[in-house]
């Protein structure tokens, strides 16, 4: 049986090697002690270190906790030994299993393919090997949702694999590429089977995008710019070749366009106060911070000889963008604001628009990051390995 078993992996192996594998941090931004991991589609050959200890099913649970930098392995409710790294290994490219944290108690996921559960620092680190196209149908839905237009998702596939080759090794130090969180690219769960999203990101199979003078491009992209794109500088005090503020008439009239949030004056002031030294005793600085307006967006709150960066209020009291206005209302700055996100280059909200009216994913994608060529990954060994 173990013979057998371990020529089921091999041949696993060979088949997988044949497709380029990214690696993904799972939970990345929580420290995980305790996680459950449940195989629901097909099985999974555990191994520790080279040894083959289990081969689970449908029917199996492991459980996997943190002993003084090892895990214990509870397999089924029986505690089975402890280690220090647990890998599954997939019997089909296909095959998924629902990962489970007890502690924290997070919301179970699905994700396909093979995993490795490290020690890390008191925690578990969970890392998910997954072939990238496989990987980017995932990252499309969880970034862009169900119910949108084909070439829409194709827009969504171009820019998240843009990403992940430019990126490939932004997590290089932690011993994966990218993570699963909005550092990197929302990966929230396996793809769903999705015609739609499949067929996007099997029509644009390695097309990426490529900039002015040949490297990869950046791809920022935001939920909804409120009717007007930002310049990079204004957002991360960098100026970036190839973005510049535009109008964008396409996501004026969506949902995540308006907003409004009501703010205590005594919480709005205390803050700006004490962290900017803002006058509030002027009575012309007063009136100009519970009256400010942008029509067009701006790098400062009523004005730079103030020093307040609008990103900081944004930050500070969880606004859905820097375009707003203000006004004062009894006790309460009202902001009525624009947009959602950082709003550096596409627009998503916008760009669903333009596929609903038709347009095409490279006049959408052209329309958002101009000056870009669209091409393919090179076939080199420059391409990103792990």
């Amino acid at each position: 049986m173990f013979r057998l078993s371990l020529i089921l992996v091999l041949l696993s192996f060979c088949t997988l090697n044949k497709a380029q594998k990214i690696r993904i941090g799972l939970y990345n931004s929580q420290k995980i002690s305790n996680v459950k991991f449940t195989p629901k589609n097909g099985n999974y050959f555990v191994f520790s270190d080279t040894n083959l200890i289990y081969n689970a099913s449908t029917k199996d649970i492991i459980e996997m906790k943190i002993n003084n930098n090892l895990i214990d392995v509870i397999l089924n409710g029986n505690f089975l030994n402890r280690y220090s790294e647990i890998n599954f290994v997939a019997e089909k490219n296909e095959n998924f299993l629902e990962t489970k944290p007890i502690r924290p108690n997070l919301k179970s996921r699905l994700y396909e393919s093979d995993f490795t559960v490290q020690s890390k620092n008191g925690y578990l680190e969970i890392v998910n090997e997954i072939d990238l196209e496989n990987y980017l149908e995932g990252v499309v839905e969880s970034e862009a949702g169900p119910g949108q237009k084909t070439e829409y998702y194709k827009v969504q596939a171009i820019i998240s694999r843009t990403y992940a080759v430019k990126y490939w090794n932004k997590h290089q130090s932690s011993g994966f590429n990218l993570c699963d969180g909005t550092h990197c690219q929302a990966y929230l769960h396996k793809r769903n089977q999705s015609s739609l999203i499949d067929t996007a990101v099997k029509y644009t199979r390695q097309i990426i995008l490529f900039d002015s003078i040949n490297q990869l491009a950046s791809t920022f992209f935001h939920a909804n710019c409120g009717g007007q794109t930002c310049e990079p500088d204004l957002v991360w005090n960098q100026k970036m070749e190839g973005f510049s503020s535009f109008k964008d008439t396409f996501c004026v009239h969506t949902f995540q366009a308006m907003w409004t949030k009501k703010i205590p004056l005594k919480d709005w002031f205390s803050f700006i106060e004490s962290k900017y030294n803002f006058p509030s005793w002027d009575s012309l600085s007063y009136s100009l911070a519970v009256n400010f307006e942008q029509k067009e967006r701006k790098a400062f709150y009523i004005d730079p000889v103030y020093g307040i960066p609008l990103r900081d209020l944004r930050d500070a009291f969880k606004l859905k963008s820097t375009f707003f206005n203000c006004k004062k209302e009894g006790e309460f700055l009202v902001i009525t604001g624009r947009g959602f996100g950082h709003g550096v280059g596409l627009c998503q909200e916008g760009a669903m628009e333009m596929a609903k009216y038709g347009y095409n994913f490279e006049q959408i994608l052209l329309f958002y990051y101009p000056n870009r060529n669209i091409g393919k990954i090179p076939i080199s060994p420059s391409f990103p390995r792990k």
